[in-house]
Formats: structure tokens, sequence, C-alpha cells
């Protein structure tokens, strides 16, 4: 009777405009530290690493208890219906191991992350094995019987493929559930023109099926490599990361299958498995905020946008520069794991060279802010300096008027009379000043202006 452990992986997405207030207050953050270090995950590879990496992983567990979470009840009624027999033909929810079957929400406080992490158990007999995995079936036989292979099957329960696919009722009240505790962790009010706060997008879910059977049971391992290969998309996508008397362990695209009857290997394998997961939709969510944040800068590209727009490239620049030094610590950690495991991952999803060119992209944007954002600076500064040239002008010819108004002849005369100051006095002289003086400086005035005009830059 194998025993099977069915991992999906399936980060939460974060409206990207709200993802910024997330990351820019760090009160709010500072809040969160701590909240949840008394938690304990329930999943055993997630709790034993933890364990053992507490300071490398970071891993918050939000649920205190099981009693807050989707009742697997749910899930069981949920595998009787037709809809999720398997082949269209098999009932499997008396398989299910209702007991150590559990999901938790983890939290990364560092990128202000959440990823839910589900594990189905579930226990095959023997004699059952072999049609549940069954690849006989065409996709014509398929459609007339309502239902998928064994691996789509269990997908289908979580993960939507399309706006119209259906989603089991457990599944639909896992996210419903996860999606409202982020909403209520973040404390960032809804606006009904928004998006969810925090959403899990179609197709998205990356499994992993743990088999505690023997590699050298080589009809088992056929049947389930098999079905593997049936339930992927992309056809011929497998690659062998190792293959002994002691483990199989087969990695494909959306699907994969480990087997083993050692136990280490699941705490060992899971870790990684959920790793290159997150690190590879952490580069690819930062990489699509960057290129709206790029659209939105091209569209605006105001002084107050670009200023506002700085701050917060400066933490998509830490948020990334964290993750490259994650991934490093991460690898050390895994020790053997990394040369006989990870890098065969990673060179098939292409991991650490996104790292560098999303570390490339934000440093070239960070860049190109900051010259936009003095290219406007000098601008507004010019026309500033232009503005107060203008306002200086306006004031000379203030001061020309009032020269006019109170020195006029009549005036000149009226006060050399009634003061009988008459010895000395020239009249034809003080007009003389009179009328050249304005006419001296509007004219230095205009040669002022034309010196401004030709030396413009």
């Amino acid at each position: 009777m194998p025993k099977i452990r069915v991992m999906c992986v399936q980060p939460i997405e974060v409206d990207s405009e709200q993802y910024e207030q997330l990351i820019s207050k760090k009160s709010r953050i500072g809040k969160l530290i701590g909240t949840f270090d008394r938690n304990h995950f329930k999943i055993e590879w997630l709790k034993q690493f933890n364990a053992l990496h507490r300071d490398l992983s970071n891993f918050k567990c939000i649920y205190r208890s099981e009693e807050s979470k989707v009742s697997n009840l749910l899930l069981k009624q949920d595998l009787q219906s037709i809809d999720f027999h398997v082949n269209g033909l098999h009932d499997i929810s008396e398989y299910l191991d209702l007991e150590n079957t559990t999901y938790e929400l983890v939290f990364d406080q560092r990128f202000f992350n959440f990823v839910l992490v589900v594990e189905i158990h579930l226990n095959l007999p023997d004699d059952k094995t072999a049609e549940l995995l069954s690849t006989e079936l065409t996709a014509d036989e398929l459609a007339e019987n309502q239902g998928a292979d064994f691996y789509n099957n269990l997908r289908n329960l979580l993960v939507k493929e399309h706006d119209t696919s259906a989603l089991s009722q457990w599944g639909n009240a896992v996210r419903l559930e996860v999606c409202k505790r982020i909403q209520a962790i973040s404390h960032i009010p809804l606006k009904s023109s928004h998006r969810p706060l925090a959403y899990i997008g179609n197709n998205s879910g990356n499994f992993t099926f743990f088999v505690e059977a023997s590699p050298q049971d080589k009809q088992m391992k056929q049947q389930f490599l098999a079905c593997n290969a049936k339930a992927e998309r992309v056809k011929g996508n497998n690659t062998t990361i190792i293959d002994n008397d002691c483990v199989h362990y087969a990695f494909f695209s959306r699907f994969h299958t480990i087997m083993t009857l050692d136990i280490g290997r699941y705490y060992r394998f899971a870790p990684i498995q959920h790793h290159i997961q997150s690190t590879w939709y952490y580069v690819s969510f930062y990489s699509r905020v960057l290129d709206k944040l790029n659209s939105h800068i091209l569209a605006n590209d105001s002084k107050k946008t670009l200023n506002s727009k700085r701050n917060v490239i400066d933490e998509y620049i830490n948020k990334i520069e964290l993750l490259r030094m994650n991934n490093e610590n991460f690898k050390l950690a895994i020790e053997s794991d990394n040369e006989d495991v990870y890098q065969k991952i990673e060179s098939k999803w292409n991991v650490e060279s996104s790292l560098e060119h999303a570390k490339t992209y934000v440093s070239f944007f960070k860049d190109y802010l900051e010259r936009a954002y003095a290219r406007k600076a000098e601008q507004s500064n010019r026309r500033q300096n232009q503005i107060l040239f203008i306002i200086s002008c306006i004031q000379i010819l203030g001061l020309i008027s009032i020269w006019s108004d109170y020195l006029g002849l009549s005036k000149i005369e009226r006060f050399i009379n009634s003061t009988g100051i008459h010895t000395g006095s020239n009249v034809d002289t003080v007009l003389q000043i009179n009328t050249w003086l304005p006419l001296g400086l509007i004219a230095v005035l205009v040669l002022l202006m034309m010196l401004a005009y030709m030396r413009r830059d």
C-alpha cells in the first residue's frame, strides 16, 4: 500500500499598486515582526526545516491551530463527487488521510509575500494503484467519463485553469479563507475599483508527488512516471534528477514524482521544491511590477511622479538583493543537494539568470529615473529662473513708473516754489535727469533681456 504525499505550492499574488504600500510603510511590517513566532506548522517538512534553519527560512506560520482551517471533511465530499473521480470512474475519497491532510499559509516578512502550501495524504491499496494510474484511456474517453487522470484530478481540486474552470468546494473555501486572512494582516482598506489585495491566479500551482515505495519496484515506478508524463501539457519535458536503488526523482513541468522509502528524502527535497517555485514566482512578480511601473512612468513622467517612484525603486532593489542573498544562503544550507538536485532544477527553470536579469533591470531603471528626475529638475529650475527674471523686469518697470510719476515737471516746480529754494537751482537739469534716467534703465533692461536670450541653452 503506497503512501502518497501530494504537495502543492501556490504563491499568493498581491495587487501591484497596493504592494507598494505594503513595502513602503515600515510601521506596518514592524508591527508584524514577532507576531507569528509562537505559531507552529503542521506540515512535517515545514516544521523541521523551520526548526533547523530559522534564520535562513524566516517562514512564519499564520495559523495558530487547526480549528481555524477549512475542514478536510469538505475535501472528502468533493472527492466523492463524480466531477473528481479519477478517469471518471474511481472514487478515491476513501483513501484520503483526513488526519494528516492540511494546508499552511507561509508568510515571509522580508518580502511581504505569502505562499499557500497544501499537502494531501493518500493511502492507495496495492490492488487499486494500477487502475488509478492507468493511462490507457484516450482524451475522448476521459471527456466522456467527465474525469481526468490521477495527477490532473488532484490538481483540479486546487487550481483553476481558466476563469470558467470548476474548483472543488474545499479548494475554493481555502482560497477565500487565506486571502481574507492576508487582507486582515495587511490592514489596507479595499477599494471597489481595485482588485482584491490578495488572490491566486489561474494556472498557478506546482505539484510534487512523494511516493513511499521502493524505486526498485520497476512496475510501480513506471506506472507513476507514465501517469506523470501523460498529465503534462508539454510532452517529453522530463529531467531525471536522481535515479538509483534508494530514490527516483523525476522533475517534469507542472508535476514531479519522487519515489523512495527513505523519509529523510522527503525532508530534504520538499524544501527545494518549495524554494525553487517561490523564488521563480518572486522574480516573475517583480519583473511584472517593474514593467507596469515603467509603463506608468512613460505615461506620466511628471517631476512629482518621478520623485515618488524613486523611493519605490529603492525598495525593489532591496527586495531583489535580499532574494539573491536568500538564494545563496539556501544553497549553503542544503549542502550536497545543491549540486545533486538544486543546480539541475535551476538550470531547467533558469532561476539564477532571471535573478541577475532582474537585478540589472532594476538598477538600470533606477538610473533612468535619476536621470529623468535630474532633467525635470533642471527644466523646472530654468523655468523658475525665467519667471524670476520676468518678475525682476516688472519690478524695474514699476520703479521707472514711480520715478516718472513722482518726479514730474509740475511737481518739481511746485516743490521748488513752495520751499523757496531758488538760489542755485536748475530746473532744466532735473528735468533732463527725469527724462533720461528712465530711458537709460529701459535700455539696460532691453540689453539684459537680449543677453539672456542669446545665452539660453
